[in-house]
């Protein structure tokens, strides 16, 4: 798996020349513990909570602005990077999130809660592989058994070390969701997992391509288990408040079963893609319930 799958593409973004209490303020706002740092529209820097000194750090944050507090070395991935890379990444670093920069532009950013999640599911596979027999060798044995096998070399010595393996596509359990599927196309054959289309639609047309995106790959790994249970599955979201601000982003799924009644999940947050995550989050946990009441339901006795 790579960043671009993972990374949240709305970045929460502040000016180095802010003040230390208004980037706390904007933490608190959007429920995060990391702002990108900019300086006349360019990158300069990351901030984090512990920067800020947390809530009891007032003292340290008084009279004093986001660049006398943040990391001006900025670490930055690419949306490429596989998880495996960004997690030695950030544990070599000593940092808590990664942004993400294609071609020098900010497309993102990951923190090492998103990428430890992601491994902790099993989305990327060791990059590490066993210790050969010929990699304990000694030197010297190392260069004869070398000379012996000129001619012929198993494929796993031309493996390279350190580097991550290429990520198999999806399985079909954790496809993205379609964004519309025709009525001739929904009849799919015996033993095959089916198609399941996923309607999207913004009251404020707020969503870009790329959150669409999201949206389908996201419901297609947490949903796709599901998929012989679900027919159709709708997302809206809505700005509730406009510019009067506050947690008015609100994001409401609903998951057409066959033969159980739908399952709905709303939720409220500061921004669409937080709102978009916790109402995954609230659904998937409502269709696996559905589906284990069915599987647990006792059969009815012939009279």
């Amino acid at each position: 798996m790579r960043l671009r799958e993972i990374m949240h593409p709305r970045v929460v973004t502040i000016d180095a020349r802010e003040s230390a209490e208004a980037a706390l303020s904007q933490m608190r706002k959007n429920r995060i513990r990391h702002l990108v740092v900019t300086s006349n529209g360019e990158l300069a820097g990351v901030v984090s909570e512990r920067d800020l000194g947390s809530r009891l750090g007032a003292d340290a944050r008084k009279g004093r602005r986001v660049e006398d507090l943040m990391s001006p070395r900025v670490v930055s991935g690419e949306p490429r990077m596989t998880l495996r890379e960004a997690a030695n990444l950030m544990r070599g670093r000593m940092i808590g999130s990664l942004p993400v920069l294609e071609d020098g532009r900010l497309v993102g950013i990951v923190t090492a809660t998103d990428v430890l999640d992601e491994l902790g599911r099993g989305s990327t596979r060791p990059t590490r592989r066993p210790e050969t027999r010929a990699e304990r060798m000694t030197e010297s044995r190392r260069r004869a058994a070398g000379r012996r096998k000129v001619v012929r070399r198993s494929a796993r010595a031309h493996m390279p070390t350190g580097r991550a393996r290429p990520r198999q596509p999806d399985s079909p359990k954790r496809a993205p969701f379609a964004e519309a599927i025709l009525k001739d196309s929904k009849r799919e054959a015996s033993g095959k997992s089916p198609q399941i289309p996923a309607y999207i639609r913004a009251a404020d047309g707020e969503l870009s391509a790329v959150d669409r995106d999201y949206i389908r790959r996201k419901l297609g790994r947490r949903l796709g288990k599901f998929g012989h249970y679900i027919e159709r599955v709708s997302v809206r979201t809505e700005d509730v408040n406009g510019p009067r601000g506050g947690i008015d982003h609100v994001c409401r799924i609903k998951v057409v079963l066959r033969g159980l009644p739908s399952v709905v999940f709303e939720s409220r947050e500061a921004t669409v893609i937080a709102a978009v995550d916790i109402a995954v989050d609230g659904v998937e946990t409502a269709v696996r319930r559905a589906v284990q009441r069915r599987r647990m339901k006792p059969l009815r006795r012939a009279a």
